[in-house]
């Protein structure tokens, strides 16, 4: 079955439209992919004819000087006083329309990312950069768990998920948002899922949660709280695949 990304990586990367760390992912990607390596290949070889075989004409130099004269001229702006004289204006109305101004830059304005799901996508682009994804390489979950409880507070969940499609490769210790963190490394298909768990602190560290996703970066999200441990799991796979993972992982210990 052909690749479902190959018409959407092999274009940005021909674009040089990816930053890292999208662009290394994505040619990680590419590099264990023929469909999407086969299809960067040849964007790149109709790139390399579109720029050697076809024609070349240079505009004749007073092109740009004949369209500017053929264009409209623009009336100059009429100033803001006669359309909105302040002596007409009352103070009221003046009030009113300073604040839907700033209504609309804040609802406009830009959203800031949580800083701690910043945090964990950064802390897994840095496992896959530095190729330290595991302290403990196994699969064997009665490995990875007790070696992960006796260095953390929390004994976080390890689940041998291998016949659901998410085989555990093992586990390693993590700094997350000034919490000492494990870190469960899974995989699916060619994507890896850190799964992150820490003790979870503040008032409401008791109270489970629901799942919340989101996406920053190119990387998905899916964060919740069960028995005072919080989670975060982050991978570039597919939401809906990430979220069923989440689910899967949070059923048991």
């Amino acid at each position: 079955m052909a690749c479902n990304r190959t018409r959407t990586i092999p274009a940005m990367l021909a674009d040089g439209a990816l930053r890292q760390p999208r662009r290394f992912l994505a040619e990680r990607h590419v590099g264990g992919c023929p469909d999407c390596a086969a299809a960067l290949e040849a964007l790149q070889a109709a790139r390399t004819m579109l720029r050697t075989k076809l024609p070349f004409h240079r505009a004749p130099p007073n092109l740009a000087s004949r369209i500017g004269a053929a264009l409209p001229r623009e009336a100059p702006p009429v100033p803001l006083r006669r359309w909105f004289p302040t002596q007409a204006l009352g103070g009221g109305l003046v009030g009113a329309l300073a604040g839907i101004a700033l209504t609309f830059v804040v609802l406009h304005a830009p959203s800031r990312t949580d800083p701690v799901v910043q945090d964990v996508i950064d802390s897994h682009v840095r496992s896959l950069l530095a190729e330290h994804l595991m302290d403990v390489p196994t699969s064997d979950q009665h490995t990875v768990k007790p070696w992960l409880s006796a260095r953390l507070d929390v004994s976080p969940p390890v689940r041998d998920l291998a016949e659901l499609g998410f085989p555990l490769l093992g586990g390693r210790l993590d700094y997350v948002d000034g919490h000492k963190s494990a870190a469960v490394v899974y995989r699916h298909a060619k994507h890896i899922i850190n799964l992150f768990a820490w003790a979870a602190t503040g008032a409401a560290a008791g109270a489970d949660t629901g799942f919340s996703e989101t996406a920053h970066q190119g990387f998905n999200v899916v964060t919740w709280r069960r028995d005072g441990i919080a989670y975060h799991a982050v991978s570039d796979l597919e939401a809906d695949q990430l979220a069923a993972f989440a689910r899967l992982v949070s059923g048991g210990n």
